[in-house]
């Protein structure tokens, strides 16, 4: 097997005791990879390595966010850029510029037309991808999550087989949870704060209205900020509330796990056995 090693990255072996649970039954793991591959996406990064791609697909578009060190790296690579997000007929429906960085939503996912498909390698051997795709420094850098070690042995055995691949990281999932590897996106709780909300919120962290015991009040903030105490507190009840409501969802995922799980393993495994 060829597999590139380096320091700090690890060969693909067999399981550390940190992957075993006390049984010695193998846990839920994640692995994050990186790889080279005949992939457009792979040579334009090779070409451009300072550039970093990420992408999100699901089968039908693509949505890349493009983020460059800087304004004449993202001039130079106008020409390169377009020829990829036209690849193979791909046609991009939108452009957005955010915080130096260009997002773009493309029709058609590409990967199911690539011959050395990753996604396709990590279907097949029964393992879960974590998106986004990222492509930087001319590889594509991915994570997924595996659930039997023949299946982890598998993947990587076929991923050498498509060119160099390198494991950056290998972990168990704490209680096996896979609800714990997602991330929540930022905008999805503080984007409808106004900023005046922000502001208030932040002074309340930085003076330690939040902390136990109180550092200050309401009162006092709204002294230093030359606000009427009811104005400020106003701020902060929404901003509080705001946050809350979007932090419903992730709030009650997580609280479930902790409904009576000890009590109905045994149920749940049978059940399972019997499927």
């Amino acid at each position: 097997m060829r597999w590139q090693t380096s320091a700090g990255l690890r060969r693909h072996t067999a399981y550390t005791s940190s992957a075993l649970d006390h049984n010695g039954v193998v846990d839920v793991f994640e692995v994050s990879f990186r790889a080279r591959h005949e992939c457009p996406y792979v040579q334009f990064s090779m070409k451009h390595p300072e550039v970093r791609i990420l992408e999100w697909c699901n089968m039908r578009i693509d949505v890349l966010e493009v983020a460059c060190p800087d304004i004449e790296t993202f001039n130079s690579i106008g020409p390169d850029l377009q020829d990829l997000l036209s690849w193979k007929g791909g046609k991009v429906l939108k452009k957005n510029f955010f915080e130096r960085n260009l997002q773009v939503i493309v029709k058609t996912c590409r990967d199911s037309r690539i011959k050395t498909s990753i996604s396709g390698v990590v279907e097949k051997n029964s393992c879960l991808e974590i998106p986004p795709i990222a492509y930087h420094d001319g590889w594509e850098e991915r994570r997924v999550i595996g659930f039997r070690e023949d299946d982890y042995k598998k993947l990587f055995r076929a991923l050498n087989d498509l060119g160099p691949a390198e494991i950056l990281q290998k972990k168990a999932l704490a209680e096996r949870s896979i609800r714990d590897t997602f991330a929540i996106s930022l905008s999805s709780v503080f984007s409808t704060l106004t900023d005046r909300q922000l502001d208030a919120l932040e002074a309340a962290i930085e003076y330690g209205y939040y902390q136990v015991p109180k550092k200050t009040t309401t009162e006092d903030i709204a002294r230093k900020h030359k606000v009427p105490r009811t104005t400020y507190e106003e701020h902060v009840r929404k901003a509080e509330s705001k946050i809350f409501r979007a932090m419903a969802p992730y709030i009650r995922l997580y609280a479930s796990k902790h409904q009576r799980l000890g009590e109905l393993a045994p149920e749940i495994a049978a059940k399972a056995e019997a499927i």
